[in-house]
Protein backbone atom coordinates (compact mmCIF):
# COMPACT_ATOMS: atom_id res chain seq x y z
CA UNK A 1 0.00 0.00 0.00
CA UNK A 2 3.11 2.17 0.71
CA UNK A 3 3.89 2.00 -2.96
CA UNK A 4 0.44 3.51 -4.20
CA UNK A 5 0.51 6.34 -1.63
CA UNK A 6 3.68 6.72 -3.23
CA UNK A 7 2.66 6.59 -6.34
CA UNK A 8 0.05 9.09 -5.73
CA UNK A 9 2.13 11.56 -4.21
CA UNK A 10 4.44 12.01 -6.60
CA UNK A 11 1.70 11.44 -9.74
CA UNK A 12 1.54 14.58 -12.24
CA UNK A 13 -0.65 18.09 -11.95
CA UNK A 14 -4.12 17.08 -13.74
CA UNK A 15 -4.87 19.78 -16.84
CA UNK A 16 -7.53 20.99 -14.59
CA UNK A 17 -4.60 22.10 -11.50
CA UNK A 18 -2.50 23.23 -13.99
CA UNK A 19 -4.80 25.23 -15.24
CA UNK A 20 -6.00 26.42 -12.09
CA UNK A 21 -2.52 27.26 -10.78
CA UNK A 22 -1.84 29.38 -14.05
CA UNK A 23 -5.25 31.02 -12.90
CA UNK A 24 -3.59 31.83 -9.66
CA UNK A 25 -0.46 32.93 -11.01
CA UNK A 26 -1.92 35.62 -13.27
CA UNK A 27 -4.17 37.22 -10.69
CA UNK A 28 -1.56 37.70 -7.81
CA UNK A 29 0.91 39.19 -11.38
CA UNK A 30 -2.23 41.74 -11.86
CA UNK A 31 -2.83 42.22 -8.05
CA UNK A 32 0.73 42.88 -7.82
CA UNK A 33 1.46 45.32 -10.85
CA UNK A 34 -2.10 47.08 -9.54
CA UNK A 35 -0.48 48.21 -6.16
CA UNK A 36 2.52 49.84 -8.08
CA UNK A 37 -0.02 52.31 -9.92
CA UNK A 38 -2.95 52.26 -8.00
CA UNK A 39 -4.99 51.90 -4.68
CA UNK A 40 -7.97 50.53 -2.99
CA UNK A 41 -10.49 52.99 -2.35
CA UNK A 42 -12.24 51.99 1.42
CA UNK A 43 -14.85 49.49 0.97
CA UNK A 44 -14.14 49.18 -2.81
CA UNK A 45 -12.56 45.69 -3.50
CA UNK A 46 -11.78 47.42 -7.16
CA UNK A 47 -8.65 49.86 -7.13
CA UNK A 48 -8.89 53.23 -8.10
CA UNK A 49 -5.94 55.31 -9.78
CA UNK A 50 -3.98 57.59 -7.40
CA UNK A 51 -4.90 60.23 -9.82
CA UNK A 52 -8.41 59.59 -8.59
CA UNK A 53 -8.13 59.39 -5.12
CA UNK A 54 -6.58 62.84 -4.94
CA UNK A 55 -9.01 64.43 -6.86
CA UNK A 56 -11.34 62.60 -4.47
CA UNK A 57 -9.88 64.76 -1.92
CA UNK A 58 -9.57 68.08 -3.88
CA UNK A 59 -13.73 67.69 -4.37
CA UNK A 60 -14.47 66.87 -0.87
CA UNK A 61 -12.15 69.90 0.11
CA UNK A 62 -14.46 72.05 -2.54
CA UNK A 63 -10.86 73.07 -4.88
CA UNK A 64 -13.28 71.39 -7.42
CA UNK A 65 -17.21 70.45 -8.13
CA UNK A 66 -17.23 68.38 -10.98
CA UNK A 67 -15.43 64.54 -11.24
CA UNK A 68 -16.23 62.11 -13.81
CA UNK A 69 -15.43 58.72 -13.06
CA UNK A 70 -14.44 55.87 -15.81
CA UNK A 71 -14.36 52.55 -15.03
CA UNK A 72 -11.34 50.94 -17.19
CA UNK A 73 -12.95 47.31 -17.77
CA UNK A 74 -9.90 46.37 -19.20
CA UNK A 75 -7.35 46.84 -15.96
CA UNK A 76 -10.74 46.08 -14.23
CA UNK A 77 -10.17 50.01 -12.13
CA UNK A 78 -11.68 53.33 -11.34
CA UNK A 79 -10.03 55.96 -13.41
CA UNK A 80 -10.15 60.45 -12.98
CA UNK A 81 -12.07 60.68 -16.82
CA UNK A 82 -12.59 64.79 -15.47
CA UNK A 83 -11.82 67.54 -13.23
CA UNK A 84 -13.39 70.42 -13.43
CA UNK A 85 -15.15 73.69 -11.80
CA UNK A 86 -18.41 74.11 -13.59
CA UNK A 87 -22.23 75.50 -13.72
CA UNK A 88 -25.10 73.72 -13.19
CA UNK A 89 -26.24 74.28 -17.18
CA UNK A 90 -22.99 72.94 -17.91
CA UNK A 91 -23.34 69.75 -16.52
CA UNK A 92 -25.88 68.00 -19.40
CA UNK A 93 -22.84 68.92 -21.98
CA UNK A 94 -20.38 66.38 -19.90
CA UNK A 95 -22.34 63.42 -20.28
CA UNK A 96 -21.11 61.21 -22.97
CA UNK A 97 -23.22 59.97 -25.23
CA UNK A 98 -21.30 56.51 -26.29
CA UNK A 99 -20.27 55.31 -22.92
CA UNK A 100 -21.25 54.71 -19.29
CA UNK A 101 -19.85 57.07 -16.81
CA UNK A 102 -19.88 58.10 -12.96
CA UNK A 103 -20.09 61.40 -12.08
CA UNK A 104 -20.32 63.82 -8.95
CA UNK A 105 -21.42 67.75 -9.30
CA UNK A 106 -21.18 69.39 -5.66
CA UNK A 107 -24.44 71.90 -7.06
CA UNK A 108 -24.47 75.12 -5.61
CA UNK A 109 -27.53 76.71 -5.18
CA UNK A 110 -29.92 78.72 -3.02
CA UNK A 111 -32.67 76.95 -1.01
CA UNK A 112 -34.78 78.57 0.97
CA UNK A 113 -33.35 82.37 1.51
CA UNK A 114 -29.90 79.83 2.36
CA UNK A 115 -26.65 79.38 0.03
CA UNK A 116 -26.23 75.81 -0.01
CA UNK A 117 -23.85 72.98 -1.34
CA UNK A 118 -25.28 69.92 -2.07
CA UNK A 119 -23.37 66.21 -3.57
CA UNK A 120 -24.91 64.52 -6.34
CA UNK A 121 -24.28 61.17 -7.64
CA UNK A 122 -25.07 60.74 -11.48
CA UNK A 123 -24.78 57.00 -12.96
CA UNK A 124 -24.90 57.69 -16.97
CA UNK A 125 -25.55 54.94 -19.36
CA UNK A 126 -26.47 55.37 -22.80
CA UNK A 127 -27.80 51.96 -22.80
CA UNK A 128 -27.80 50.90 -26.88
CA UNK A 129 -24.46 50.17 -28.28
CA UNK A 130 -22.87 49.45 -24.28
CA UNK A 131 -21.28 45.99 -24.47
CA UNK A 132 -23.26 43.75 -21.62
CA UNK A 133 -19.82 43.55 -19.90
CA UNK A 134 -18.96 47.33 -19.32
CA UNK A 135 -23.15 47.44 -18.52
CA UNK A 136 -22.72 44.89 -15.72
CA UNK A 137 -19.36 46.04 -14.22
CA UNK A 138 -20.52 50.12 -13.80
CA UNK A 139 -23.82 48.71 -12.53
CA UNK A 140 -22.58 46.23 -10.07
CA UNK A 141 -20.05 48.94 -8.56
CA UNK A 142 -22.09 51.53 -8.45
CA UNK A 143 -23.19 50.39 -4.50
CA UNK A 144 -19.66 49.97 -3.53
CA UNK A 145 -18.29 53.37 -4.64
CA UNK A 146 -20.85 55.33 -3.46
CA UNK A 147 -20.11 53.21 0.03
CA UNK A 148 -16.32 54.12 -0.54
CA UNK A 149 -17.69 57.89 -0.94
CA UNK A 150 -19.46 57.56 2.31
CA UNK A 151 -15.99 56.24 4.18
CA UNK A 152 -13.90 59.31 2.36
CA UNK A 153 -16.79 61.56 4.05
CA UNK A 154 -18.33 62.46 0.96
CA UNK A 155 -21.66 62.97 1.60
CA UNK A 156 -24.22 62.53 -1.37
CA UNK A 157 -27.39 64.23 -1.15
CA UNK A 158 -28.91 62.72 -4.06
CA UNK A 159 -28.42 59.36 -6.71
CA UNK A 160 -29.52 59.14 -9.98
CA UNK A 161 -29.49 57.12 -13.26
CA UNK A 162 -29.85 58.66 -16.61
CA UNK A 163 -29.10 57.96 -20.06
CA UNK A 164 -28.59 61.17 -21.72
CA UNK A 165 -27.46 64.50 -20.80
CA UNK A 166 -31.18 65.82 -21.35
CA UNK A 167 -31.94 64.51 -17.82
CA UNK A 168 -29.50 66.62 -15.82
CA UNK A 169 -30.97 70.82 -16.41
CA UNK A 170 -30.41 72.72 -13.59
CA UNK A 171 -34.15 72.13 -12.65
CA UNK A 172 -33.83 68.51 -12.70
CA UNK A 173 -30.55 68.69 -10.33
CA UNK A 174 -33.00 71.02 -8.03
CA UNK A 175 -35.55 68.08 -7.67
CA UNK A 176 -33.09 65.66 -7.04
CA UNK A 177 -32.25 67.21 -3.96
CA UNK A 178 -35.39 69.33 -2.64
CA UNK A 179 -38.05 67.06 -4.14
CA UNK A 180 -40.77 67.22 -1.31
CA UNK A 181 -41.19 71.18 -2.28
CA UNK A 182 -41.86 69.82 -6.02
CA UNK A 183 -43.99 67.53 -5.89
CA UNK A 184 -47.80 68.70 -6.37
CA UNK A 185 -46.00 70.25 -9.09
CA UNK A 186 -44.26 67.03 -10.19
CA UNK A 187 -47.82 65.55 -10.41
CA UNK A 188 -48.81 67.38 -13.30
CA UNK A 189 -45.95 67.49 -15.26
CA UNK A 190 -45.18 63.88 -14.79
CA UNK A 191 -45.22 61.33 -16.98
CA UNK A 192 -42.25 63.57 -19.48
CA UNK A 193 -44.22 63.13 -23.05
CA UNK A 194 -41.60 63.51 -25.61
CA UNK A 195 -41.78 66.19 -27.77
CA UNK A 196 -39.69 68.41 -30.07
CA UNK A 197 -38.83 71.15 -27.44
CA UNK A 198 -37.82 68.58 -25.10
CA UNK A 199 -34.62 69.15 -23.27
CA UNK A 200 -32.98 65.85 -25.53
CA UNK A 201 -29.42 65.94 -26.84
CA UNK A 202 -28.97 66.26 -30.74
CA UNK A 203 -27.53 63.11 -31.73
Amino acid sequence: SSGINAEYGSAPMTEAEKELAQVKKDEAAMRSQMSTNSATLPGLNLPATQELLNNLEKFKKGFVNYLQIKLDTEKEELKLWDCSNISAPELASKIPEDEPRYHLFNYNHTFEGENLWKIVFIYSCPGYNVPVKQRMMYSSTKACFLDSLKNLEIDVAARTEISDGGEVAENDVFEMIHPQKHASRAAFIKPKVPSRGGRRLIR
